[in-house]
């Protein structure tokens, strides 16, 4: 009973804050098993909330069916369905779950999704079918407007409507939940009707994508799996997107029988694997646009507006790239400044597919167009409204030739489209002349090439994923959506698509590139499922450790790098980095063999000298580590580190005299460090000098930026490393602290 209390007055207090927090413990509890217990708190919000009360049935028929289901496991028969059985209630819990949360929400939630579904709910007539039907006679009209007494008129008035109507079924897609039979049908049979748009179909998979973000429902992922079927290629590669987008979101969730048979065949398919590396590929890129846009804002950008007035003073008239490459003089300050390198590296990114194009196009989407959630997603048609008003014979000619650019994803094709009139007429000729040339170029390419359908499914999916990108970084309302791009997709990673990177090969072009860029655990990720399947390499056992290294830890790091210099005990590379693992671990006699390791193929190594006496200084082995630090000294000629280690490793060893005067070489250089301050303090304080001591030690408190409490933490941590710290009266200590703290 007083946990029955306790409970209640949990969701009292829940009701008071966020009405929906009432619902996030259900999926810890499902997670563990502990099935009864969800069923427990669905029982008290359906208590605590009116509106929820239409589900009470529900709740316990469910709960009905877990007992029948309990007590007949109990009984410890064979039950060969007891795991499907099992699933499906849980899975049903999260369903309901996702049903209850929403109705609390429905009644006053400000976001746009909300506010959506409720203009939505306030016309019910407006039925999927129904608009669906308008949709269909609109579009039959502008079909035929051609033939009216103003076709012009007609035309723009019929084009109008469908544009209206095409928002309205997107916001209607979007917003229902779950999609009844009758939704299903529909949709299924806009697919398949050669009288509606192409383009219209890409966008209905987006309502459908958006729709499942916000709640699962398998009809949608049944949706998806039909519409990759689809002979129009944007759509099946958009529909494959989505679904994996889906399936990644839901990796948690038990498929049903019928979503797995559905998955089934779709692997059966020739495409299917080729196509689901290509579109993870996409997704894999786009890890990296946040890093092509900082570069590109914050490295190229600056340094040429820097350039502009000096490369307009050469010729008056606007920045041509082409004839900056042309022109010598152009080429040679380009070259001076860093900015070629700058724009051959953003080259090469673009030509690994990385996304260039964010870093522009991102500012042009303050347009009225993009204010409405489905122009984001819509594929790019001159026809449209918006982008085919213009009387003006280039702009009309630009808008063809963008929308034939594979390298401009749709809504950067409206983003230019919207900003043309904007363009003075100068610079829309030489866009014009450029893009020509461009367009040429790639249809040369296009018919002289060979695997032309992987190729246009490649460019198909580069350029939804980076609608889905820009959508979720730069709608206005972005933050009320769950951004599958925020941590990245890790496509390989979703259980049910094992299978489809089976092979090595995929797997490392997957894992180089994480790796490369820096995406660690990711890359690690990969490479393990990869090492699983190849045989022992020491290139992957140095990749792991290197991504565990990069993530603090260094125990796993040094269990791969030991495994890597088992294979190949020749890398030097191996061998130093194991040696800073055993460093980091404090294992100073392990990383002295390392160290003793390269210094058998570099004697005259400085490095390797230094850090020899100093793992021996560790080692508290001082007269052998002085003999490397005198050599580390000699091969370096002066070297700052070989210094600091002697002054140190003397003070430790209490040769006095040879330490004061490293410890007064250090503090007459450019740039003593506060620890050097610290030791000539101690060695003050050793020598009977307590005086020097203060004056020292109010140094290296202005070394530290005054932080007293970093001061009192470095002696202290010195004090347990220097026995000699016996010899010094702690009284005295204790006041030439305190004096050297007042005097900072």
């Amino acid at each position: 009973m007083f946990a029955w209390f306790i409970v209640n007055l949990h969701l009292n207090t829940l009701e008071m804050t966020d009405n929906t927090t009432i619902f996030d413990n259900i999926e810890p509890l499902l997670a563990e098993g502990r099935v009864t217990a969800a069923f427990d708190i669905l029982d008290s919000a359906v208590a605590a909330y009116p509106d929820l009360r239409r589900y009470a049935p529900e709740v316990e028929r469910l709960r009905e069916g877990y007992g029948y289901m309990t007590r007949y496991a109990l009984q410890g028969l064979p039950d060969p369905g007891l795991a499907e059985a099992h699933s499906d209630i849980t899975e049903s819990v999260r369903s309901l779950t996702d049903g209850m949360r929403r109705m609390v929400r429905m009644k006053d939630a400000p976001t746009l999704y909300f506010n959506t579904l409720r203009y939505e709910m306030a016309t019910p007539a407006d039925t999927l079918p129904a608009l669906m039907e308008q949709y269909g006679k609109v579009t039959q009209k502008l079909s035929l407007a051609a033939l009216t007494e103003n076709p012009v008129k007609a035309a723009r008035e019929f084009t109008i409507q469908a544009e209206q109507l095409e928002k309205r079924i997107f916001n209607r897609i979007w917003t229902t939940y779950p999609l009844d039979v009758a939704d299903e049908s529909t949709l299924r049979d806009a697919m398949a009707d050669k009288s509606l748009p192409e383009y219209f179909k890409s966008l209905l998979v987006s309502a459908v994508l958006m729709g499942l973000m916000e709640q699962y429902d398998e009809r949608r992922m049944s949706l998806l799996m039909d519409a990759y079927g689809s002979d129009v290629a944007d759509v099946s590669v958009r529909a494959l997107c989505a679904l994996l987008v889906g399936m990644w979101l839901y990796r948690g969730r038990a498929m049903s029988v019928r979503l797995r048979n559905r998955l089934a065949a779709l692997k059966d398919m020739p495409s299917w694997t080729r196509d689901v590396r290509i579109a993870t590929m996409q997704f894999v890129r786009s890890r990296d646009t946040e890093r092509i846009t900082r570069k590109f804002n914050d490295e190229v950008m600056p340094e040429m507006m820097k350039l502009r007035p000096e490369i307009e003073k050469l010729k008056d008239k606007p920045i041509d790239p082409e004839a900056i490459e042309e022109n010598p003089e152009w080429a040679e300050m380009l070259e001076k400044s860093g900015v070629a390198d700058r724009l051959k590296e953003l080259q090469e990114l673009q030509e690994d597919g990385g996304d260039v194009m964010m870093a522009t196009f991102g500012k042009l989407k303050t347009f009225a167009f993009f204010n409405d959630m489905a122009n984001w997603f819509l594929p790019f048609h001159p026809s449209h409204s918006q982008v085919a008003v213009s009387d003006v014979p280039e702009i009309a000619s630009l808008v063809e030739i963008i929308g034939e650019m594979p390298m401009f994803c749709d809504n950067d094709k409206y983003s230019v489209a919207l900003s043309l009139g904007q363009i003075p007429a100068a610079q829309r000729d030489m866009m014009l002349t450029q893009l020509r040339m461009q367009s040429e170029q790639l249809d040369a390419v296009r018919m002289a090439g060979m695997g032309q359908r992987t190729r246009e499914r490649e460019e198909l999916a580069t350029n939804y994923v980076r609608n889905l990108y820009r959508f979720f970084k730069l709608f206005r309302r972005k933050g009320e959506f769950t951004d599958p791009f925020a941590v990245g997709l890790n496509i390989p990673a979703i259980p049910a698509l094992e299978a489809e990177f089976d092979d090595a090969d995929t797997l490392m072009v997957i894992a180089e590139f994480y790796f490369k860029r820096g995406y660690y655990a990711d890359a690690l990720e990969v490479f393990r499922r990869l090492a699983a399947k190849s045989a022992p390499s020491a290139a992957i056992s140095q990749k792991m450790g290197y991504c565990e290294q990069s993530l603090g830890n260094p125990v796993a790091a040094l269990r791969h790098y030991e495994e890597a210099d088992m294979l190949d005990s020749s890398s030097r590379w191996t061998v130093r980095r194991l040696a800073w693992c055993h460093r980091t671990l404090g294992n100073w006699e392990k990383a002295l063999e390392c160290y003793r390791r390269l210094a058998e193929e570099r004697p005259d190594d400085v490095n390797i000298a230094l850090n020899i006496g100093l793992s021996l200084v560790k080692l508290r082995r001082y007269d052998e580590a002085l003999q490397y630090l005198f050599k580390a000294e000699f091969l370096g000629s002066g070297n700052e580190k070989a210094t600091r280690a002697l002054a140190w490793c003397t003070l430790l060893n209490g040769d006095y005299d040879r330490c004061v005067k490293y410890t007064a070489t250090l503090l007459a250089g450019a740039s003593p460090r506060p620890n050097d301050f610290l030791n000539a303090g101690h060695l003050s304080m050793l020598t009977g000098h307590p005086g020097e001591a203060v004056d020292h030690y109010v140094e290296a408190i202005k070394a530290m930026d005054g932080d007293v409490d970093r001061f009192m933490r470095a002696l202290a941590d010195d004090k347990n490393t220097i026995a000699a710290f016996g010899q010094t009266d702690p009284h005295l200590m204790a006041i030439v602290v305190d004096t050297a703290i007042q005097r900072r």
